[in-house]
């Protein structure tokens, strides 16, 4: 299981205006059936310092910022529903089965870890449960 200390960034919770604010988040792209926002962006952390990565946030109903995720796991292990999956290792979910990236790959350059992958997101039941679970606030589960 990730943690914090694992990743070269200080991972930022994901904004609230995401969905809204378009200048800062516009949709960039979609990857998987979703809409990516911000996707080759530049964006900074939690400690002003730019990501290492621009993936931007990924899903609408369901939005997780590969930016900040640490692939820790935990949001697919109390998801109800089922509907994330790993991005490097589709297919998969939960914590322990995400691919390990590592570092001086191409794929580390790329991603540096993981990430959690909203697939099914339409079937998202608003428990909020992925997002009282992320550690690091990367997830935002919204109606609109």
């Amino acid at each position: 299981m990730a943690t914090k200390e694992d990743v070269d960034f200080d991972s930022k919770p994901i904004d609230d205006n995401v969905l809204t604010d378009e200048k800062n988040y516009p949709v960039t792209g979609e990857e998987d059936g979703l809409k990516v926002r911000a996707g080759g962006m530049q964006r900074l952390d939690n400690s002003n310092k730019p990501y290492p990565t621009k993936l931007g946030i990924h899903g609408t109903t369901v939005a997780v910022d590969w930016d900040g995720c640490i692939a820790d796991g935990s949001c697919m292990d109390v998801c109800p529903v089922s509907l994330f999956e790993w991005k490097l290792n589709p297919g998969n979910s939960g914590t322990g089965n995400d691919k390990k990236v590592e570092k001086g790959t191409p794929e580390y350059d790329q991603y540096r870890t993981d990430k959690t992958n909203p697939v099914r997101e339409s079937e998202c039941i608003f428990c909020m449960a992925c997002v009282t679970a992320c550690p690091v606030t990367a997830i935002k589960v919204t109606s609109a």
